[in-house]
């Protein structure tokens, strides 16, 4: 008989400077993308070195927590652009920038990278610390933002919910990870290449934030099988392979 294990993970409070305060920081949701504006103007008075002048920036960042840090000298990450004012503005994609899609804080830290390669931490861009005496990473809630002017799909990216399967290709057992938005039924069906029900993963109500599903899949066949993920009226699919 198979196992499936539910593991759900509570949400934990953590303290971060909030960029809602911040006058260096403007954020707005550009269909599902997010977009970040830093004004260099504003930039922690004890940052090192100057960032003044680069046409571009190096942009370091990671998700609740800082994981699945992306490196600004990394072939994935965005490039922050001068616009002429040092003002330098770049977009994500909160569900795929990442390893694992982010539940709702984005942390970054710029610095002199793209310009200064030998050098990178010779200047940065932070913002001020709580008692405005240091320097602290760049946190920012996304879970709030207002669509960008002229923008359509508000919200989009916060009331998405979002899904990761790992490891695939499994052995005995694979993950599924899902970020609900809010509160809901969740239903997990497996199917084979002809569209035949294989298995009825799971059906149950699930509580906002991440819930990992734990599938025991030691008693399925080697090959690929696809999967169905319902979650209200989202519907995730794709292809699950066993080795």
């Amino acid at each position: 008989m198979k196992k499936i294990y539910l593991m759900i993970f509570t949400c934990c409070t953590f303290a971060f400077n909030s960029n809602a305060q911040d006058p260096g920081i403007s954020a707005c949701l550009n269909g599902t993308n997010v977009q970040i504006t830093f004004d260099l103007q504003y930039n922690c008075a004890n940052a090192p070195g100057s960032l003044s002048g680069m046409g571009t920036i190096g942009f370091h960042s990671g998700h609740d927590g800082w994981s699945d840090a992306v490196a600004w000298d990394s072939s994935a990450a965005v490039t922050p652009a001068n616009d002429g004012a040092d003002m330098f503005t770049w977009e994500i994609d909160p569900a795929t920038y990442y390893a694992n899609p982010v539940t709702s804080i984005i942390d970054w830290v710029h610095n002199g990278g793209p310009e200064n390669p030998a050098t990178p931490w010779d200047n940065e861009g932070k913002t001020d610390d709580a008692m405005a005496t240091g320097c602290v990473d760049f946190s920012l809630d996304i879970s709030s933002l207002a669509a960008c002017p002229g923008s359509t799909d508000l919200n989009e990216v916060v009331l998405k919910d979002a899904l990761s399967v790992s490891p695939n290709p499994a052995n005995d057992f694979t993950n599924f990870n899902i970020i609900l938005r809010n509160n809901k039924e969740v239903s997990i069906e497996l199917f084979d290449l002809t569209g035949k029900l294989v298995d009825n993963v799971i059906n149950s109500y699930f509580t906002k934030g991440l819930n990992t599903i734990n599938y025991n899949s030691s008693e399925l066949n080697s090959g690929i099988y696809l999967y169905k993920v319902i979650s209200g009226d989202q519907v995730n699919s794709g292809k699950l392979i066993i080795k």
